[in-house]
């Protein structure tokens, strides 16, 4: 028996377990997505005024979650807030982080039903605030 036959070959596996090709593609991003401040990044994380008035920031929305999902939702929102700062820090929009899948994968939609990374309450007459910007 030879000592090659003997071993066994390890099947190659992706990074992190899976493959990444889907996370890398490239996005089209609307003029919301500047570059950051890292004081807005965190104001973001921590005290974000919402259209209610009221500040209120991704953390604090993690403490009203109903169920996992929503927990999962609000830790990728707030995975995604700190993706920002690093951008921020580095002169990017964006780096992507472990973690921010579920909040990555909503902006992307937002952005190809309807042109911007924000919510449809903070669309000003259904289009992207900053489209006047570009």
């Amino acid at each position: 028996m030879n000592k090659e036959s003997n071993e066994r070959k390890q099947p190659t596996k992706p990074i992190h377990g899976r493959r990444r090709s889907k996370m890398r593609e490239q996005v089209k991003w609307c003029g919301c997505m500047g570059v950051r401040s890292w004081k807005d990044g965190f104001a973001d994380i921590f005290s974000r005024e919402l259209v209610d008035g009221k500040l209120r920031g991704e953390l604090y929305e993690l403490f009203e979650v109903k169920n996992i999902n929503e927990f999962k939702d609000e830790l990728s929102d707030i995975a995604w807030g700190i993706g920002r700062i690093i951008g921020g820090l580095r002169n990017k929009e964006y780096i992507r982080i472990p973690g921010d899948g579920i909040h990555y994968k909503k902006v992307v939609n937002r952005i190809n039903e309807y042109g911007c990374m924000r919510s449809k309450r903070f669309l000003t007459q259904g289009k992207c605030p900053m489209e006047g910007d570009k």
